[in-house]
This record gives structure tokens, sequence and C-alpha cells, in this order.
């Protein structure tokens, strides 16, 4: 996977944030590109700056919490370009209602999202990259997903899921003599809608409110501070896009940020309660 020119990228939650600036990283490298959100108007307007730049574009309106929504999503980029050597299982959301005393539809749907749209997007690609020799898969999870915040059960569990998930995957195929590698992806702090962005199903009936507890609400609050104050996401797609290129599953984008997850697991070593 050095040489991406020609290839095809598959993007979940290509319509803004981390999942656009991948876009335009990956259009930058000569691939066509797929672009997948549930949001059509913000994903049309990235459709029109990569033609506007020549790149080939395939917007689709996909759901990745479900199954059938995703396996379409591989059918139509198989329709139109007859391949995809690079996905990137980015779409997600932050959550919000307290995890605890909160309705159930709050966890459905970050579960739903953040952890079986990545699921969903294995099970659809990695055949298609086994059958066609080459493939490269890219799951966004979170420094979350290497600590634990309080007040952020939903979204700790989904993106941990994601890393265990990940690395499971990557050993399996690096293992078994497989063509297809895969990156983990654990940001901390970007600059994107993260926090006021999101879609709530509708599906799962009316939104949940706000989280009620002090400790949720002070999480809340330092949580959309840092995504305001965050990195500019153009920055973490080329981290991505040279991970990609090198073979790395590793993709920890915040230097001053590595150390903590370390300092977790030496406390785990010695038995010490969480700090």
């Amino acid at each position: 996977m050095e040489n991406l020119s020609g290839k095809v990228a598959v993007i979940t939650g290509g319509a803004s944030g981390i999942g656009r600036s991948l876009a335009h990283a990956f259009a930058a490298q000569g691939m066509r590109v797929v672009l997948a959100d549930r949001d059509e108007v913000r994903m049309r307007a990235v459709e029109a700056e990569l033609a506007e730049g020549g790149t080939e574009v395939l917007p689709v309106v996909c759901d990745t919490s479900l199954e059938p929504s995703v396996q379409e999503l591989a059918q139509a980029t198989l329709e139109r370009f007859g391949a995809a050597h690079v996905l990137c299982n980015n779409a997600g959301v932050a959550g919000n209602g307290d995890p605890w005393t909160g309705p159930m539809s709050a966890w459905d749907w970050v579960v739903g999202i953040n952890l079986y749209g990545v699921v969903h997007g294995i099970r659809a690609f990695l055949p298609i990259m086994q059958d066609q020799g080459e493939g490269h898969i890219v799951n966004t999870a979170s420094m979350a997903g290497l600590i634990a915040l309080p007040g952020a059960a939903a979204y700790n569990a989904t993106k941990s899921a994601v890393v265990a998930i990940s690395e499971g995957l990557f050993l399996e195929l690096k293992g078994s003599g497989s063509p297809v590698s895969v990156s983990v992806l654990c940001p901390a702090f970007v600059k994107t809608n993260l926090m006021a962005g999101q879609q709530w199903q509708d599906r799962l009936g009316p939104p949940p409110p706000a989280t009620s507890s002090p400790i949720g609400q002070m999480i809340e609050t330092m949580l959309a501070e840092g995504v305001e104050n965050g990195v500019d996401p153009d920055g973490i797609a080329a981290q991505v896009v040279d991970a990609v290129k090198g073979d790395r599953f590793w993709i920890l984008t915040h230097p001053e940020a590595r150390q903590a997850p370390v300092e977790r697991m030496q406390r785990a070593a010695a038995q010490e309660n969480p700090a």
C-alpha cells in the first residue's frame, strides 16, 4: 500500500471533521474516494470540494449502525469502482445523557455507531480486500480507548472495544499471512463537530437530555472546550496516510498524551487503584 494512486478509499463519517480531512488527504494521494455519512447536505459539500480538485467521488448516504446500510455501501463501492483498498471506519459520536440513570437508548446510539459501525465496516469490506489481494483498514478509536474518563461510560466502552478489536484483527491477519493490514487511530482533542454536530437516530425515539450529574456536566464541559481548542484534523489525516503507507498499527497523534496509557498500565501492574 505504499503507492495509493488510483486506488479507492472508503471513509465513513466523511462529511465533516476527521472524515473530511481524510477524504482530502487520500484524494491528494491520487485516490478515488467514497464518502459515507448520514448528513447528505454536508457530504455533498465535501463531494463538491473533492470533485473541484479532479477527484472521482462517490457519495453514499449510510447509517453505519445498521448492517444492511454498510453492506449497501460496500456494494455501491464495488459497482462504481470495482475495488476498495482503504477503509476508514471513522463515523462516531460522543453521546449524551446520564449512562446510569438515563434512557438505554443513549447507550444504543453510541454503541451502534462507535462499535457496531466498525464491526459492520470490517465485515462488509474485509472479504473484498482479501479477494483482491490487498487492503488496509483504519479504525477510529480515541485516547479514551486507552484511558478512562469518568462520566463518559458509553464512549469509553466503545473506544476501548475498537482498540481491542483492531489489535486482535491485526494479529489474526498477520498470523494468517493475509494481504490486509489494520491501523487504529487514537487521537486526543481534535477540532471537529463531535460535541455539537451529532445526529440522533430517529428510530431510537427522542434524544436523551444532557447529562445531569455534576461529574458528567464537568466532563462534558471539559470535552467541549478541548474539542473547540483541539488540533487541526488535517494533521491527523496526514498521520493516517503515513500509517497506511508504512503499515503502522498504532496512530497516537498527540505525543503529549502517549504517557497517560503507560502510567495507567504501570498502576495496573502494581495493582494500584486508578488515579
